[in-house]
């Protein structure tokens, strides 16, 4: 008799007693990546039946691994380096120890270490993309396995992946789908199902959230997509005691959220979370509730590029907003476009409550209730004069409401006639603005009124000469104006003194007798004066 002797290859697992966890009750500094003591015992189960469990010990001799029964172990860490290690025939164990207040019990499928690690699949945790399987235990574990690994590239491959709690993401970690994002043209179109999605299931959570003492995060071709958007985030950051810096997001969808993107503070600090160093690039926000980018903590440096809001309908029960800030710090929003549709109006494009400098450039809103709102919440210590906020090169016809004090730089934009919502507080530097171009763009019909910025305290505006219908207006002055040099003004015959002009209109005028009233021609010049609506020579 002859017996078939089938030997396996023995795989290496090593890793830490740590855990993953972004807890929201925090009364000190608590980091999103924890450590259980090295003496906590970690029970390793078979998740291959077909084969028998056979463990050993490589680490050293205070992590040994003791087998319970065919299917479970119990191991340590090593006291001296806090790591633990065994071999097994399987590719992947499931691993499980006990965690801290917040986190409870933890429970990982662990996979062996790979002969090049640094490149992931999420396959490889066991995560299935059918669209029904539920792979939250997948997820939460490539990102402890990544962690471990002090950062690495997590690949999403073609699929609708399923995960019904809350991932916290560790830092170093490239979360990496295919494709890119999918859309139908026009650009007004829904975007269409991309071919890495996560899919949340439930209400009141997010999807992925990031804690405390968190840096170097990256998102790239991907959709995160909400399955209800009742109290629910795409990814939420959220701390309260130590920052987390450096997080880029590129060709991700925020889809069906009440937050695309959550950043928040807690009270026990009174929201002031230092959370910076964020970029967005080439995103789509689509029919997120309350906002698809919203920010309420003391953040630097966010920067909002190629971007496009997909707004839903504004209604009493969903804000629709595309951008809400509560304490901004240094934002700039370039090339991006926020809109609802002409049969669903969307809500505020920038809603900012307070901030020091934001700038946008080259930017569009559409179909929105307004374009900017500040200080909506009408706040009595909001507003400076010291951060500007700057307009470059932007088309805006929904109403720019400011409540409250501040400066306002606007350089080269396209405004509808009727924009701006303000009173006396807000201070305007205007160079090259726009408020129609020909009698028709933007409503505009006919002459329009010499001050287009409602009732700010205009600094300095540059004037436009007579279009067509469409009446120029003077460089306007709103200060004293002060010349280090001569002021030559122009030089023109009496016959030519042009009627019509303001009082206190000033020209040279060169053929003129001095003292005349009106002006007399026949001298050898003088200074001209429009008095009493009339040209009289000094």
């Amino acid at each position: 008799m002859f017996f078939s002797l089938t030997a396996f290859a023995q795989n290496k697992f090593e890793g830490y007693n740590l855990f993953l966890d972004v807890p929201d009750t925090q009364k000190a500094a608590t980091c999103a990546l924890r450590y259980s003591a090295p003496t906590t015992d970690i029970t390793i189960t078979d998740l291959n039946r077909s084969t028998p469990m056979k463990l050993s010990s490589c680490g050293d001799a205070t992590a040994r691994v003791t087998q319970s029964n065919s299917s479970t172990a119990v191991m340590r860490a090593s006291s001296t380096n806090y790591k633990w290690c065994f071999s097994g025939e399987d590719k992947r164990y499931r691993i499980s120890f006990k965690g801290d207040s917040y986190v409870g019990q933890v429970t990982y499928d662990w996979i062996a270490t790979p002969e090049t690690p640094g490149i992931y699949n999420i396959k490889d945790f066991g995560a299935v993309g059918d669209g029904t399987t539920d792979n939250t235990t997948a997820f939460k574990s490539a990102m402890a396995f990544i962690a471990s690994r002090n950062g690495g590239t997590l690949q999403i491959p073609e699929g609708d992946f399923v995960v019904g709690s809350t991932v916290a993401l560790p830092s170093g970690i490239i979360i990496q789908g295919i494709s890119g994002i999918t859309t139908g043209a026009p650009t007004n179109n829904v975007v269409k199902e991309n071919p890495s999605r996560i899919r949340l299931k439930g209400t009141n959570r997010a999807l992925f959230r990031i804690g405390e003492c968190v840096e170097n995060i990256a998102i790239r071709d991907l959709e995160l997509y909400g399955s209800s958007n009742e109290n629910t985030s795409g990814i939420e950051a959220v701390g309260a005691f130590m920052s987390s810096q450096n997080f880029y997001f590129e060709r991700v969808v925020f889809n069906n959220f009440n937050r695309g993107f959550y950043a928040h503070g807690l009270p026990i600090t009174t929201f002031a979370w230092q959370f910076d160093y964020v970029k967005f690039n080439h995103c789509r926000f689509v029919y997120n509730r309350d906002a698809g980018i919203y920010s309420d903590v003391i953040n630097s440096d966010w920067k909002i590029e190629g971007s496009m809001f997909l707004n839903p309908k504004r209604t009493p029960q969903q804000n629709a907003n595309s951008m809400h800030f509560e304490h901004a710090g240094d934002i700039l929003v370039s090339d991006t476009y926020g809109g609802g549709f002409t049969n669903a109006i969307g809500g505020i494009y920038l809603d900012v409550t307070d901030s020091a400098a934001i700038t946008v450039i080259n930017s569009q809103s559409e179909s929105m209730t307004a374009a900017l709102v500040y200080n909506g919440a009408v706040l009595p210590d909001a507003g400076d004069y010291s951060y500007p906020i700057m307009f470059v090169n932007n088309i805006f016809d929904a109403p720019i409401i400011f409540k409250a004090r501040r400066t306002f730089v606007s350089t080269g934009n396209l405004y509808g006639p009727k924009t701006f919502r303000t009173d006396e507080r807000l201070r305007v530097y205007s160079t090259g603005d726009r408020f129609c171009y020909d009698g028709y763009t933007l409503g505009c019909q006919n002459a329009m009124s010499s001050n287009n910025f409602d009732k700010a305290t205009v600094v300095f505006m540059t004037g436009q000469p007579d279009e067509g219908m469409v009446k120029g207006r003077s460089t306007f002055f709103g200060t004293d104006v002060q010349f280090g040099a001569m002021v030559q003004m122009p030089s023109l015959l009496q016959n030519a003194l042009p009627a019509g002009k303001p009082n206190g209109s000033m020209v040279y005028c060169s053929d003129c007798r001095r003292d005349t009233t009106p002006c007399q021609a026949g001298g050898s010049g003088a200074p001209a004066m429009v008095v009493g609506n009339q040209w009289i020579c000094l």
